[in-house]
């Protein structure tokens, strides 16, 4: 049996139904791990391995899962998963190194809603203003896009980027740019009502509930927009209150 053979058999041993003295076992021995084979440590086989390999991982620390890292931050996409919150931990406690993988999710996945998130909530909320200012420009262009532009104007102005009153205007065009499209999205669908929609909906026999919302796919999908812009503003009206208000 060649080496890959032997890590991937022990990696299958990590399952979440190890004994921990079986687990404490399997780890040590995968301590040995050659640097090439380091990335079948990244979210192996199925989640009920995750936990152990998340444990083995750490466990390596750094810089020796140095080449990994990508696929690591690539684990914390869902909180959920296992191992996701520990490999979080994990890669803060890394530091300045996480820099440029972060400015690389940030510049070619900014549209990945909850991946920027999580990063934003995991690493970027507690770094200092000189790790923060190394991704000044991926933050200013999130700041301009609709994902995620709170949290970009929220470290912008916390690590003194932005003043407040650039802030404020920011936040007023935002404002004003939803509360247009609100208009013209009542301007144009003056016929339809969310409330009563939505009503009807749940009135619907469980039987014919795909199909009502199916003949009414268009109504949904206009009132789902307006639900949308009305969450923006609320969430902007709690960051003004927030961080706008003396």
């Amino acid at each position: 049996m060649d080496v890959i053979e032997n890590i991937s058999s022990l990696i299958e041993k990590l399952s979440w139904n190890l004994s921990e003295e079986e687990k404490e076992d399997v780890i040590n021995k995968l301590q040995y791990i050659k640097d090439e084979d380091l990335h079948l440590l990244v979210q192996p086989i199925s989640k009920d391995y995750w936990d152990g390999a998340a444990e083995t991982v750490i466990r390596l620390g750094y810089p020796r899962v140095k080449s990994i890292l990508p696929g690591l931050l690539e684990w914390i996409q869902d909180i959920n998963w296992p191992g996701a919150g520990e490999i979080a931990v994990f890669l803060l406690e890394i530091g300045d190194p996480m820099i440029p993988y972060v400015k690389d999710v940030l510049n070619q996945h900014s549209d990945d809603e909850e991946w920027v998130y999580r990063i934003f909530n995991d690493l970027i909320d507690h770094w200092n203003t000189l790790q923060i200012l190394q991704i000044q420009a991926e933050l200013i262009k999130i700041s301009q896009e609709k994902a995620n532009d709170l949290s970009a104007l929220r470290i912008l102005l916390t690590h003194g980027i932005y003043a407040k009153d650039v802030v404020c205007e920011i936040i007023q065009r935002k404002k004003d740019v939803i509360a247009f499209e609100l208009k013209e999205l009542h301007d144009t669908h003056p016929e339809i009502d969310c409330e009563a929609l939505h009503k009807e909906f749940f009135n619907q026999q469980p039987n014919v509930i795909k199909q009502f919302h199916e003949h009414n796919k268009e109504r949904f999908y206009i009132c789902n927009s307006i639900s949308k812009r009305q969450e923006v503003l609320r969430e902007i009206e709690i960051f003004t209150a927030e961080f706008l208000t003396s």
